[in-house]
């Protein structure tokens, strides 16, 4: 009989054992070293991905978001700040793209890329000047590139002053394209552009004329009424002398 006590409470005494054991590696671990850090990377890694797909989906508002978080990190800092800074210029939110590409332009001034955006930003914001000084440096620096050569005559023709201003320009950038890129599909588009200006042009000039050729009818009419006036005055002070 007492064997059988004895026996039970070593059973009764192992379950606890292995319970204790059990809860204990589940409810406490090891901690291991760097671990929480590692935790918190992923998590932060899991922001720009998250950001990414959104992006892919052209969901720039909510990858902007993710972006902003992913940028808490400062190892993923630049990059999501890049990011985020395209994810305005699709907005056409301009207010936040300038500053954020113009600071990314002082940390590397020598990218094609980011002088681009820029360019663009200026131009869309109405800053053609600006855009035009750096389409100019762009093309110096790669005179056969198609996207800068389209952008820069854009540029140029985005206004009739401009067109006015700039057309020997416009038809050397014209003619760049067509000889280069026989196939570009906005060459219609520049073409009609200029067509249109002209026309403007030519219509204005006309109006100048025919208010011009008005004028000088309406003077010369004036003028004869004033010989006139002085004739009949003339002779009726000759008929009084007489």
């Amino acid at each position: 009989m007492k064997n059988k006590i004895l026996f039970s409470k070593v059973c009764f005494f192992s379950i606890l054992i292995n319970i204790f054991l059990i809860s204990g590696c589940v409810s406490k671990p090891v901690p291991i070293p760097g671990e929480k850090n590692i935790h918190i990377q992923n998590i932060y890694i899991e922001y720009s991905n998250i950001a990414d797909k959104y992006f892919e989906l052209e969901d720039y508002n909510n990858a902007a978001k993710y972006y902003k978080l992913a940028m808490e990190n400062k190892n993923l800092y630049w990059q999501s700040y890049y990011k985020l800074a395209k994810c305005y210029a699709l907005l056409s939110d301009w207010k936040n793209a300038l500053p954020m590409f113009e600071k990314l332009l002082k940390r590397d001034k020598d990218n094609h890329s980011i002088k681009a955006s820029l360019a663009y930003i200026y131009a869309m914001q109405g800053d053609t000047k600006k855009a035009l000084d750096i389409y100019k440096e762009l093309l110096e620096e790669d005179s056969l590139n198609e996207k800068y050569l389209e952008n820069y005559l854009a540029v140029l023709l985005s206004s009739k002053d401009s067109f006015v201003e700039n057309q020997e320009e416009i038809e050397k950038i014209y003619e760049q394209i067509e000889t280069n890129f026989p196939d570009n599909t906005n060459l219609k588009i520049f073409d009609s552009t200029k067509t249109k200006y002209l026309e403007e042009i030519k219509s204005a000039n006309q109006d100048n004329y025919e208010v011009d050729l008005n004028n000088n009818s309406e003077n010369s009419k004036k003028s004869d009424n004033d010989a006139k006036e002085e004739n009949e005055e003339s002779s009726e002070n000759v008929t009084e002398k007489k």
